[in-house]
């Protein structure tokens, strides 16, 4: 867990489900009398999120039915490392783009909210348009964040900058790609052996879940266009599920002659997860900025 995460001790149950009603329907209370979360219940999932993003953050989210239930301390974790990756230059008119920002629009909801940057929240799913576009007003944050309906599918950036201002530079993207290359992948656990099956039940709809090549493909289309687009974002950053992923993709920044990148890992209980960011900018030396952070 990044040491500013506040939720790098666990959050106290109890007192949350005492305090907010819709939480405390959904908690078991064992005979001891401590009070837990069914990580199994998709239900229980959602309403922890929508808990942890009022009591922590005064957001007020909805997902769209079947979509991805997002868990808030890593998405919180990719966010405070973006801080670091940003903080020789930081200010308050950061802007960022969101990369399939889901139902929730978790990460442009966040960095708006906390850091009060500028969000592009890219997405296709018609579902989660309306879900997305609904969690900014109720938060108020249209000001911060503006969402952008792709109807491609085969570019990330093209059709957004292709509309927008052909000045304006952003500070970051973001992405938390499909991690798998078919849905029968997801419920498999990698190394049964060595590492205990995940304690969540998968949540998401189809292509937030999986697509032709996993993530490791939707990662190289962003590389791919990265060069394309190189001075119109200064950082250009992924998740990743795998960790198999990331020496492939280093492999394909150093095919294309990349090497101002670096690599990082967000933890949480069980869960793993990595993010790679490379940059084309000179002041932007990200080995030095994350090894300083």
């Amino acid at each position: 867990m990044h040491p500013r995460n506040v939720l790098k001790n666990a959050p106290d149950f109890t007192a949350l489900a005492i305090k907010y009603p819709e939480f405390r329907r959904v908690c078991k209370l064992e005979l001891c009398g401590k009070v837990c979360v069914d990580y199994k219940n998709e239900a229980a999932l959602r309403a922890l999120t929508q808990t942890l993003l009022l009591e922590y953050f005064g957001l007020v989210v909805e997902f769209s039915p079947g979509s991805l239930v997002p868990t808030v301390s890593l998405r919180l974790n990719y966010i405070l490392w973006l801080e670091d990756l940003l903080a020789a230059g930081l200010t308050k008119s950061v802007r960022g783009i969101d990369i399939g920002c889901g139902s929730s629009c978790i990460y442009s909801l966040l960095a708006a909210k906390k850091n009060e940057w500028s969000m592009v929240a890219l997405e296709t799913n018609p579902s989660n348009l309306v879900y997305a576009q609904k969690n900014i007003e109720r938060n108020k944050l249209e000001n911060k964040i503006v969402l952008f309906s792709q109807k491609q599918k085969d570019h990330i950036f093209q059709e957004y900058f292709e509309a927008s201002d052909a000045l304006t530079l952003y500070d970051f993207c973001l992405c938390n790609p499909p991690f798998y290359d078919s849905l029968s992948e997801v419920s498999n656990t990698r190394n049964p052996q060595k590492r205990p099956p995940p304690r969540n039940c998968p949540t998401g709809y189809k292509d937030e879940l999986s697509c032709y090549g996993g993530e490791v493909k939707f990662v190289e289309q962003i590389i791919d266009e990265s060069l394309q687009y190189k001075d119109k974002i200064r950082i250009f950053t992924s998740m990743l599920g795998l960790k198999s992923s990331l020496n492939q993709l280093k492999d394909i920044l150093k095919s294309k002659n990349i090497s101002n990148y670096c690599t990082t890992e967000f933890h949480q209980g069980n869960t793993t997860r990595w993010a790679i960011a490379w940059s084309f900018f000179d002041n932007m030396d990200l080995q030095k900025l994350n090894k300083s952070k």
